[in-house]
Parts: structure tokens; C-alpha cells; sequence
């Protein structure tokens, strides 16, 4: 039996019967592999006395010091013990928070288990120990009802400890694997996620300390090593995407920003994803209307960097102009004209029904203040709408029909549109390959030991996302080609 098939066993064994909670048996094996510190919280009845007994067991003749409420000395050689567990951690209890403080300046190397029902920011800052604990390891406050039933069915009896001797491991073998985990190196994904999460923790003013970055990083070198790798992946950094950071706005705005970072990283082949997506709907629109539209010549001015109707409107008795883009007549839609401020007017709405004529609707909240009222202009954003009410329908000057030049600028933009649709199409058909590739290669680590699979699923489901959005992205690109090749059904 190689060692992850047998550390995989262990795993099976110390969750058995005890559902949706193998992740954080995961999580506390590998903290205490690395001998470091860590906090068990949990609700009274949550399962923490017997996750601490299957993690005693765990360890072959496990020496183990327990201490509960009741008043108890601490004994001068720690060393002594191979796992040091105060349970019903009380910060309130003045001399348990004492041993507990003594246990963690004196443990030398020895692992500390802290099991409670107080809440980490609770439990850890107002006993002053918050740094000194490498992470929290919180059990689920419930189970779901096919778990439940799964609890209730179960042959066995949950609270026992039966973990078969053949897996179980000698304190040589400890040793020899904390050596073995501290050479494991680091992937440049891995340090990649490390540092942007520091990155992360720092803009959102989250301390953590060096100490702390280096036990997390024990933890990952040590899944590492379990899964059979000379260095650290970034799968192995998955932990770090959990509730392991004590605060409750903490662990919010770190298990978001993994998720965002890990997507950064496993994308980072594809940089078309981390940008502003390809716009195939404003692509479709602008074949319509090369197709569409008539080739008459308009009267238009240059105005914002476009070419443009204006029209002026008389409203509270005040002549304004609106500009309105070329690129809208003859269309069929609702707009918004810019202002002779050269912003988009949100308070003037245009349409014109696929025709030359403008029809022009006003917001009723300017009827009788106009639109160029400085206190209406400064809390445009913020001003109270009301309804839009019809206001006219002006026509458009046409300097001439069928325009030769009109019809030559056609052709041009219709070769351009052309070349535009065939680059798109080879770009996304190979952004579409790649994340086939990136989620196929993904989803092949999902039954690695010690991967959190609710985390791991949402960031195949996102990738998935990206993939699906892509071949939509492609479908109309496709449709966009049909059009120009009258093709179109």
C-alpha cells in the first residue's frame, strides 16, 4: 500500500459515520502533522469530542494530555506528550486560559488542539492567543437531511473509535514525514496564490503574520506530500479558500478573493477572460444596419468624437440642443442623446423606429425646471425620475439619397466587419478550446486527498460558466457571418 492509498484509508476511517465533516478531519490531520497549533470550534452536539478522539487514535499509542474545565496543573515537560487537547476552551475560566497560554509558549513542537463552542474572534482574542493559533477548523452547525438520515441508519456507533492498526502512525513515521514536508518546494502557481492573497489581506487591512503565512504554508507542503508531489500546487492551497481565518469578515472577504484569484490563475493562459469580453450583440446590431439601412446622406455634425444629428428642444421655456448619434437613425430602439455637455442626457429618451424621424420622450421630473438647471445637472444621478412623457417627433435633413460616397464607405465597413468577425471567430474558438482543456484538467483532481470539493466545484462551475458564455459568444459570431453572406435564416 503506497502512502497516499493508505493515508486516503486513514481519512475514510476517522470520518466514518460522521458525514460533511471530512473536510475539517482533513484539515486538522494535516495541522497536527505539521505539529502546529489550531482552534476546533463548534456548537455543543457538533461532533468536536470525537473528531479530537479519531485524531488521538490516528497516532499509534498517542500520548495525549487532556485538559478540560476542571483545575489542573500543567506538567513541566510537554514533550513528554505527542498531542497536548484542552477541551470546552472557557476564556472566562481564568486558570484553563493560563494553561493554555503556558501550553503554547512551552509545547516544543508538540501539536495543541483548542476545542470550544465560543466563537473564533472571541475564543482567540480575548484569551491572547489569536496569534499563536495557525488556523480554525469549524465544524458545520448542522446536517443536511440525507446526512442526517445516513447518521441515523448507520450500523455502527458514531462515538466510538475504531481506527484498524495498519493505518495508524508511529511517532518515527512523524518524524520522518515532517522532514520529508519540509522540502517540498512551491509551484509558481501555489506562491502565486500566496502572494496575492497577502496582497488581499493587506488592502483589506487583515492582519496576518509571518509566522502564521509560514505554518499555512507547512500545511500545504504537507498535502502536497500526501498526494504524492515534490512541490506544493496550487490544489494544495485550496485550504486557504476556507473558514480557517478566525473573523467572520475575515474569512468573507478571503474565501471571495480565492475564488477570484484562483480563476486569475488557472485562466491566466487565456488574458481574453480577465478583459473587457468581446461585445458579438454590438457586432449583430452593426451588421443590421449596414444591411438595413437606406444609403441616404444626412445633415450631421461632428460632436463627442461622432458624427451627429442635433436637435434643440424648448422645455420650462429654455431652448437646449441634444446631439444624437449617426448610428442610430434608421434603427429600432430605446436611446439616450448626449447634452451640450457631451454627456449621455439619462433624462431624455430617443427612438426612431427604424425610420429618419426622431421621436423624442422627456423624464416629467424636468418638465417644469428644463434640463439645463445647475441643480438638476449636479444630482442628475441622484435625482427622483418620474415618468416619460412623449414630447415630439423631428425629422432628420437627408442631403441625399442613395449617396455614391455613402455607398463606397458601405463597402469598406463591410469588408472591415468581415475581417472583424473572422479574427473574432479564430480568437474565442481558441479561448473555447483552452478552457475545455483548463476544466478537463481541473476536474481530474477532484478526488485528491485533503481537496475541499464544495470549494473545488464552485471554481469548476465558474470555469464551466466561462465556457458556456464563450460558445454562446461564438454562436452569434457564427449568426454575424451568416448575415453578411446572406445567409441568415
Amino acid at each position: 500500500m503506497n502512502l497516499s492509498t493508505r493515508i486516503k484509508d486513514l481519512m475514510n476511517a476517522l470520518s466514518a459515520g460522521i458525514p460533511e465533516r471530512e473536510f475539517c478531519i482533513e484539515l486538522a490531520f494535516l495541522t497536527t502533522i505539521v505539529r502546529e497549533p489550531f482552534y476546533l470550534y463548534g456548537r455543543s452536539g457538533s461532533g468536536k469530542a470525537i473528531v479530537i478522539d479519531r485524531l488521538v487514535a490516528a497516532f499509534k499509542n498517542a500520548k495525549a494530555l487532556r485538559i478540560g474545565r476542571r483545575v489542573q496543573e500543567i506538567p513541566s515537560k510537554l514533550s513528554d506528550y505527542n498531542l497536548i487537547v484542552f477541551q470546552s476552551y472557557d476564556v472566562t475560566n481564568e486558570r484553563q486560559k493560563e494553561s493554555v497560554q503556558i501550553a503554547l509558549q512551552d509545547r516544543a513542537g508538540t501539536p495543541v488542539i483548542i476545542s470550544g463552542d465560543l466563537r473564533p474572534e472571541v475564543a482567540l482574542t480575548r484569551g491572547e492567543i489569536v496569534d499563536k493559533i495557525a488556523l480554525t477548523v469549524a465544524l458545520p452547525d448542522s446536517i443536511s437531511a440525507s446526512a442526517l438520515c445516513q447518521l441515523l441508519t448507520t450500523p455502527r456507533d458514531v462515538t466510538l473509535t475504531d481506527i484498524p492498526a495498519e493505518l495508524t502512525i508511529t511517532p518515527e513515521e512523524s518524524a520522518e514525514w515532517k522532514e520529508k514536508i519540509n522540502k517540498i518546494a512551491f509551484s509558481a502557481d501555489a506562491l502565486d496564490m500566496i502572494g496575492k492573497l497577502a496582497e488581499l489581506c493587506d488592502s483589506n487591512n487583515i492582519y496576518v503574520s509571518i509566522k502564521k503565512w509560514m505554518v499555512l504554508s507547512n500545511i500545504a507542503k504537507a498535502a502536497a506530500f500526501f498526494n504524492g508531489r515534490t512541490e506544493a500546487s496550487l490544489m494544495d492551497t485550496f485550504f486557504l479558500g476556507t473558514n480557517i481565518w478566525g473573523r467572520t469578515i475575515s474569512n468573507k472577504i478571503i474565501v471571495e478573493g480565492y475564488k477570484k484569484i484562483a480563476l486569475e490563475i488557472l485562466l491566466k493562459n487565456i488574458p481574453e477572460i480577465h478583459e473587457k469580453r468581446y461585445d458579438a450583440d454590438d457586432l449583430l446590431a452593426r451588421i443590421d444596419r449596414l444591411l438595413n439601412s437606406s444609403n441616404n446622406k444626412y445633415d450631421t455634425r461632428e460632436f463627442n468624437n461622432e458624427a451627429c444629428v442635433m436637435y434643440k428642444v424648448t422645455i420650462a421655456g429654455e431652448s437646449t440642443p441634444l446631439y444624437v448619434p449617426l448610428r442610430y437613425i434608421e434603427t429600432d430602439g430605446d436611446f439616450n442623446p448626449y447634452n451640450e455637455l457631451r454627456q449621455v442626457e439619462k433624462r431624455v429618451r430617443c427612438n426612431y423606429h427604424g425610420t429618419s424621424n426622431c421621436s423624442i420622450a422627456i423624464d416629467s421630473a424636468v418638465k417644469g425646471i428644463g434640463l439645463r438647471t445647475n441643480v438638476v445637472r449636479s444630482s442628475n444621478s441622484t435625482l427622483k425620475t418620474g415618468k416619460f412623457e412623449d414630447y415630439a417627433t423631428l425629422p432628420t435633413y437627408i442631403l441625399s439619397e442613395n449617396d455614391p460616397d455613402i455607398i463606397a464607405q458601405k463597402k469598406i465597413q463591410r469588408e472591415e466587419i468581415r475581417k472583424e468577425v473572422n479574427a473574432s471567430m479564430e480568437r474565442e474558438s481558441k479561448t473555447l478550446l483552452s478552457l475545455r482543456d483548463t476544466y478537463r484538467n481541473l476536474k481530474q483532481n477532484r478526488n485528491e486527498l485533503f481537496c475541499n470539493q464544495q470549494l473545488f466545484d464552485e471554481i469548476l462551475g465558474q470555469i464551466k460558466e466561462e465556457f458556456d458564455a464563450t460558445s454562446v459568444l461564438i454562436s452569434k459570431i457564427k449568426e454575424a457571418h451568416a448575415k453578411l453572406d446572406g445567409k441568415a435564416s
